[in-house]
């Protein structure tokens, strides 16, 4: 077995053994990963309109959407109304960064699931 099968089978079992709280934690971690890098790409001319920014803002995107989606309104009263207010001005920014291929709407993205991020760090410990 090679290093990246290695790393991949050890990352795959981390994620079927999380408990949800960590699983919030590991998406939202992805989540900024694939906004930092296109970020990256979005802040340079020659690489804005590349496929791996298209891919990195797709991939966050798709993240924000399930985070949104598997909140449960019903249990989470005001808390998850806020929640999906948050993920919907975020995946709204996101879009606005792929449409103008600017990073102006990765930044605010950035900015607001860094804080939620905080919030989960601060209650479930790596």
């Amino acid at each position: 077995m090679s290093y990246a099968q290695a790393a991949a089978t050890y990352q795959r079992n981390a994620i079927l053994t999380a408990s949800p709280e960590k699983l919030v934690k590991l998406l939202y971690e992805g989540a900024i990963r694939n906004l930092e890098k296109s970020r990256l790409g979005l802040g340079d001319v020659k690489t804005s309109r590349s496929p791996e920014v298209g891919q990195a803002l797709g991939r966050a995107i798709g993240i924000v959407g399930e985070l949104r989606a598997s909140l449960d309104h019903a249990a989470g009263g005001e808390i998850a109304r806020n929640l999906d207010r948050i993920y919907e001005f975020s995946l709204d920014q996101m879009s606005q960064a792929n449409l103008t291929r600017t990073p102006v709407g990765v930044d605010n993205s950035l900015k607001v699931l860094r804080t939620l991020k905080e919030g989960w760090d601060g209650i479930i410990p790596n």
